[in-house]
């Protein structure tokens, strides 16, 4: 068998110390020292695995804490976008009631209208996002209604002509010329020489000048069969084919035509047919 001789020197003593190894002793040692290195480095990667994967397991568990804050925040936004909408649903039908527009049923309004989005893989969205569209189309309804209906407003005749009070009004009376019963086809408003006459809604002068028994006068077509007429004018401030807006000064008081006194004559005119003014202006004048 072969043999590994080891010769040790003490120096202390002066002496020599001679050591006799198998071969196999040698080959046998290296060998664990290799299967420690080894082991070693397998110990070592499973410990950095274990760490990483613990690493891995806390962003996993932070994330969803977030995720879960996420959820929460969005369920909350949920609840007070639907109370929301809810309240805008009620001031719609309000608006619709104030403009003689029909109501929404409730029914109607969950129900909501169709749409060319993909669908949500969240129901209750798909359900909200149907109402907010649904109502998108009402207001617009609403919007045209009320641009329909300031044009129309602007086109009534609704306030004074001159600031001044009515000596008078309209209906049957005794004629102050003939001393016979006749028709007052308007509104006498007795104010001094030279008040401006205002025009009471917007429209188009379709006269100005004198007629007989008028004197000078002036009458604008509101459209919609609606006219006004201004007579008795000292002056007028308008010309024929002119657009006139409400509160613009188209003549001043007088006393011209067939008058007892200076004042101003302002008759209104629904489909050629003289109606009472005072059913075309929002406040009152005093009588005399």
């Amino acid at each position: 068998m072969e043999r590994l001789q080891v010769l040790v020197a003490l120096k202390r003593r002066n002496r020599f110390l001679n050591l006799s190894v198998p071969a196999y002793a040698i080959y046998l040692g290296i060998a664990g020292v290799v299967a420690l290195l080894v082991l070693g480095s397998l110990l070592g990667s499973f410990a950095v695995s274990r760490l990483t994967d613990n690493g891995r397991v806390g962003q996993l568990s932070r994330e969803n804490t977030n995720l879960k804050a996420q959820v929460a925040a969005y369920a909350a936004a949920m609840d007070t976008f639907r109370q929301f909408m809810a309240k805008a649903e009620q001031m719609d039908n309000k608006l619709r009631a104030s403009i003689s527009l029909p109501l929404i049923p409730g029914d109607i309004r969950l129900m909501g209208i169709g749409g060319s989005e993909p669908p949500s893989p969240e129901p209750r969205v798909d359900a909200m996002l149907r109402r907010v569209r649904f109502e998108q189309q009402s207001l617009a309804e609403i919007e045209g209604a009320v641009k329909r209906q300031e044009l129309r407003l602007k086109n009534v005749p609704s306030i004074w002509p001159v600031q001044g009070w009515v000596g008078s009004g309209y209906g049957y009376r005794r004629d102050p010329f003939t001393g016979s019963r006749a028709l007052h086809p308007g509104l006498d408003i007795v104010a001094p020489t030279g008040t401006p006459v205002e025009a009471t809604a917007a429209g188009r002068v379709v006269y100005a000048g004198w007629k007989a028994g008028w004197g000078r006068c002036v009458e604008i077509d509101h459209g919609g069969g609606i006219k006004t007429f201004y007579a008795h004018c000292r002056t007028l401030k308008v010309s024929s084919g002119e657009n006139v807006f409400r509160g613009d000064v188209i003549a001043t008081v007088g006393n011209s035509g067939r008058s007892t006194g200076t004042h101003l004559h302002y008759g209104v005119l629904a489909r050629g047919n003289w109606v009472n003014p005072d059913n075309y202006v929002l406040t009152q004048v005093s009588a005399n």
